[in-house]
């Protein structure tokens, strides 16, 4: 167990934190466990229990440790670990779509949805990021050319927070030379596989399962 669970599990926070990160996302998690120290240094507050002070400033000693670490966590990192904890209640894999083109991003959620799989979508590759912290998805299926950012870099920074990022490019247009040499040394290199537009949904599906067990 770590010292994070521990320290949550003292609060009396973590079991709630996680249905909220569940329901809510992790954000929602982190917020009510921010504040849940807030009320506890309340009840511990040696000058309301003057018969019971000794055990009140031990509380209180207690409860400001575990403050301090808390304080010395990030509400990413905290957020992370939450999100690590929640599970969708389908059971399914959860997928993360990265599509600038909104059609095609819908398409390809409700797609998915309707095979089963737990689905959200970014239309760029820095929402991505984002959501990705919060999601916590076995799968990443991203467009390549975007926005912002395209989906080769935001691979490369997800696999910087995940070296085990499960990917999945999908390639249409490739913009410049420079973008389709980046994708095809990430496809060599990683193992990723690659999705052509246009395609099918039966060669999605099939290219989703091997993803997911690479």
């Amino acid at each position: 167990m770590s010292q994070l669970e521990r320290d949550l599990r003292y609060l009396g926070v973590l079991d709630k934190a996680v249905q909220i990160a569940e329901e809510l996302g992790p954000q929602a998690a982190v917020r009510y466990v921010r504040s849940s120290y807030r009320l506890l240094s309340k009840v511990y507050h040696p000058d309301l229990h003057q018969t019971n002070r000794r055990a009140a400033e031990e509380g209180q000693r207690r409860l400001n440790a575990v403050k301090e670490r808390l304080d010395q966590t990030s509400d990413e990192e905290l957020a992370r670990f939450l999100g690590g904890q929640a599970r969708p209640a389908t059971g399914h894999p959860r997928v993360l779509v990265v599509e600038d083109e909104d059609g095609l991003r819908e398409n390809l959620a409700d797609l998915l949805s309707l095979e089963g799989y737990h689905v959200r979508t970014a239309p760029n590759g820095v929402e991505g990021l984002r959501l990705h912290l919060a999601f916590r998805p076995e799968l990443v299926i991203t467009d390549v050319v975007m926005p912002i950012m395209d989906g080769v870099e935001m691979v490369r920074q997800l696999r910087r927070r995940d070296p085990q990022l499960k990917a999945l490019f999908i390639s249409g247009f490739f913009g410049t030379r420079s973008i389709r040499d980046e994708l095809m040394d990430e496809i060599r290199r990683f193992g990723y596989p690659m999705l052509s537009k246009p395609f099918r949904p039966s060669q999605l599906f099939e290219l989703v399962r091997q993803a997911l067990v690479l």
